[in-house]
């Protein structure tokens, strides 16, 4: 039995010197290797996520950057329309003038310079207004349509057809297609 157990370690002994035998260094190279590609792909890793990271943020940003410039330009129209609403009353009362002037050059023939001089100062506020997008909205003739026209009463008329305008009070404006303010008007009925 003695001899068998002799024989067996020297089968082993015999085995262990057939396989190479890993020094110290070789495991540590080893080793050493793998951290360095775990390490790389752990780096890798991490840039990539930096830089999505980068790309969602500066795509968040510009996101933001043109949320407020419409915003911003959102608020100037709306400030324009309301400063552009609190002139029409005034274009109002220069087209009440020159309807009226005739009246008033009757009896005054050297007022002529005045009334052509209020003259120019409605054409000049008129083509101001509508280099800022500002278009009168036609009512006279036309079918009335409660999204431009707000009417002020019905006459029967039996000569013009039903919902037809046939006298305005005052002018209706659009500005960039949107209804600053409603013509005021006089519609038709069928007369009785």
């Amino acid at each position: 039995m003695q001899e068998e157990l002799n024989q067996e370690g020297l089968n082993q002994e015999a085995l262990n010197a057939q396989q190479p035998v890993e020094t110290t260094a070789d495991v540590a190279q080893d080793v050493k290797e793998k951290t360095l590609e775990e390490i790389i792909a752990e780096l890798e890793k991490e840039r990539d996520a930096f830089k999505d990271q980068l790309y969602r943020k500066a795509a968040d940003f510009e996101n933001f950057r043109r949320q407020k410039e419409k915003e911003a330009a959102a608020y100037l129209k709306f400030a324009e329309k309301g400063l552009i609403k609190a002139l029409l009353p005034n274009l109002d009362d220069l087209e009440r003038v020159i309807k009226n002037a005739d009246k008033f050059l009757e009896g005054n023939p050297d007022a002529k310079i005045y009334v052509d001089g209020v003259k120019l100062v409605h054409q000049k506020l008129l083509k101001t207004l509508e280099q800022r997008g500002v278009k009168r909205i036609e009512a006279l003739g036309k079918k009335f349509d409660v999204n431009f026209h707000e009417a002020l009463t019905q006459v029967p008329k039996s000569d013009v057809a039903p919902d037809t305008i046939i006298e305005e009070f005052e002018a209706g404006y659009t500005m960039h297609d949107d209804v600053i303010r409603h013509a005021k008007v006089v519609i038709a009925k069928e007369a009785e």
